[in-house]
């Protein structure tokens, strides 16, 4: 029951409230400082991302330094919590990547990009007093390109989503993998939440170089948390020891809802920071690449 008050009933009470509207069709988001490739209805193309995997990052200016990957993955809880602008710059302060699910594209969120000078892409789950809500990554060079995917929760009918993004690496021929994910949340079984990580699976799969992969899982269960680990195997993803610092991370029944996983990468340091303006709690990872990698991918149809 602690459970589902907690992860239902604010859902509940802001579409009984009529301030919430849920797009027809998945829609991505994005500022005017990007002019990358981005699907047109948020939807990834097979052929636009393979192309995109391997592709060649020439006309690319800017471009991630190989030696040092900052990363801050940060579900903010859309902004509804005292100070989370104050800790919202504090921690993106200086970071390539920012991965954020449950971002809120108000003013304040808008301004404080801007202010970083940030490009950033948002695929929107649904439109909270008419701004658009959803999984967003901002970055300080621009991506190559950004496609989305969207599931519908089986009993508030509100989506979640996710969004994967490329981005070139100095002297690297492969390009950098990010995805960015918000899991469904309550569901009796698995079988949809299931269906959510295969729909990723298949858009991640065909990529061969390095991969960042994290979000807000909502693994509350050891069955969810099984079928997230297998399809990290599957993708040869290894995911950041927490052992130092299991106790700031967002448990629910004792089990951690958000998780940063890597590939082809080499982890620098990384830290999870207590804050009380979200219900979630900011992780940073650093990585740098990692040299002459091989992975060994496992593209058999579940």
């Amino acid at each position: 029951m602690r459970v589902f008050h907690r992860l239902v009933v604010p859902a509940l009470l802001l579409i009984s409230a009529g301030c919430v509207s849920v797009p027809p069709e998945q829609k991505l988001l994005k500022n005017a400082a990007v002019h990358a490739d981005i699907a047109t209805k948020g939807s990834c193309d097979k052929d636009r991302i393979i192309r995109h995997s391997n592709g060649s990052s020439s006309q690319q200016v800017e471009e991630l330094d190989p030696g040092r990957i900052s990363v801050l993955n940060w579900n903010v809880y859309k902004g509804q919590r005292d100070n989370w602008e104050d800790d919202f710059q504090r921690y993106t302060y200086k970071q390539d990547v920012i991965i954020i699910q449950e971002a809120h594209l108000g003013d304040s969120m808008e301004a404080l990009l801007d202010k970083e000078h940030h490009h950033w892409s948002l695929n929107a789950a649904f439109y909270l007093d008419d701004r658009a809500t959803g999984v967003m990554t901002a970055s300080r060079v621009k991506p190559l390109y950004s496609c989305g995917q969207r599931t519908t929760e089986p009993f508030i009918r509100t989506p979640k989503t996710s969004l994967i993004s490329y981005y070139p690496v100095a002297g690297q021929q492969q390009n950098l993998l990010v995805a960015n994910m918000h899991g469904i949340n309550f569901t009796f079984g698995v079988d949809v939440y299931q269906e959510q990580i295969d729909e990723l699976y298949e858009a991640m799969k065909h990529h061969r170089g390095p991969v960042i992969l994290a979000g807000d899982f909502n693994t509350w269960s050891d069955a969810r948390m099984r079928i997230v680990m297998d399809m990290a195997a599957r993708l040869s993803l290894s995911s950041l020891d927490y052992t130092n610092h299991n106790h700031t991370r967002t448990l629910v029944f004792g089990n951690a809802l958000d998780h940063v996983f890597y590939r082809g990468l080499e982890p620098l340091e990384h830290d999870t920071w207590y804050v009380t303006s979200s219900d979630h709690n900011p992780t940073r990872a650093s990585f740098r690449i990692k040299p002459g990698a091989d992975y060994e991918i496992d593209v058999a149809a579940r």
